[in-house]
């Protein structure tokens, strides 16, 4: 292209030079001026800017032709103000009945983080209900209605005193970690499943006092929770922070109910057929 462009000049550039005479001399035959290197070079590079401003020019417009579709299908599929009726429908569910909204917020959470937990579990052949009912049952009560209950009227009352905002989340943060985690957050999610596989609590008990000390599980829990709690009672309005602690607990579900079941994460180790689980282990001693 940039050829033919040049050949284009020097025709041009060569009529230009037609019509100028060197002198008067009233001669019948003119004179014609050859176009110097340095001009026909000049006049190709501003060829090639138009050319490059041209496409540039199409491409910029087929962009915002573009960008302008994508703009209208987004408002013609979900209206600003049907967005706005649907944010002020949730806030109203949830600061109405802040229970069942976070029972259900956390309920549905949990059974979609242990269905993937499940999924990577190399010794799971078919979906194991009874353990996704435990993690359903746990969140739901523990994780939904009681941090809602902790949260918006237990914690109001220890912390009356505490007017500082920072002060009073770090407080209320490390009162959580350290204190209802190891003894209120934790332990149920191990009774739930004893109560689900009908096997001693006891033995649930014991059981989350071994992944405590060899599995590591409260390092896991403070390594997530504590910035997340921080974050939680600094930044996030009351009636949601429940729906916060359901979105963060998506991903610490499935690190729970992996260290729950830690035991069949070995493919040499998972039995052909599952040993069912002793009403009264102790009777055979």
């Amino acid at each position: 292209m940039t050829s033919i462009a040049t050949a284009l000049l020097l025709v041009c550039s060569s009529a230009r030079y037609t019509s100028a005479f060197v002198a008067p001399n009233h001669s019948s035959h003119a004179h014609r001026s050859t176009p110097s290197i340095q001009e026909i070079h000049t006049a190709t590079s501003s060829f090639n800017v138009v050319v490059s401003t041209n496409k540039l020019g199409r491409i910029s417009n087929r962009s915002h032709t573009n960008s302008c579709k994508q703009t209208e299908l987004g408002a013609a599929l979900l209206p600003p103000g049907k967005l706005a009726a649907i944010g002020i429908g949730v806030a109203k569910f949830y600061k109405a009945s802040p229970l069942v909204a976070g029972f259900l917020t956390a309920s549905t959470k949990a059974c979609l983080a242990d269905s993937m937990a499940q999924y990577r579990d190399v010794c799971t052949t078919k979906f194991d209900f009874k353990r996704n009912i435990a993690m359903v049952l746990y969140s739901g009560t523990v994780l939904g209605m009681l941090c809602a209950i902790m949260y918006n009227h237990i914690f109001p009352v220890i912390f009356a005193g505490e007017t500082r905002p920072i002060i009073l989340a770090v407080k209320m943060t490390l009162f959580d970690g350290f204190i209802n985690a190891p003894l209120i957050w934790l332990p149920p999610a191990y009774i739930a499943q004893a109560l689900i596989y009908q096997y001693p609590k006891r033995e649930a008990i014991q059981k989350y006092v071994t992944d405590v000390k060899e599995n590591g599980l409260l390092k896991k829990y403070w390594s997530l929770w504590l910035p997340a709690s921080l974050t939680n009672f600094m930044f996030v309005p009351a009636h949601f922070r429940v729906a916060f602690v359901a979105g963060v607990s998506f991903f610490w579900m499935i690190i729970l109910s992996l260290v729950a079941n830690k035991g069949d994460q070995d493919v040499d180790s998972c039995p052909v057929e599952p040993e069912p689980r002793l009403l009264a282990p102790r009777a055979m001693d």
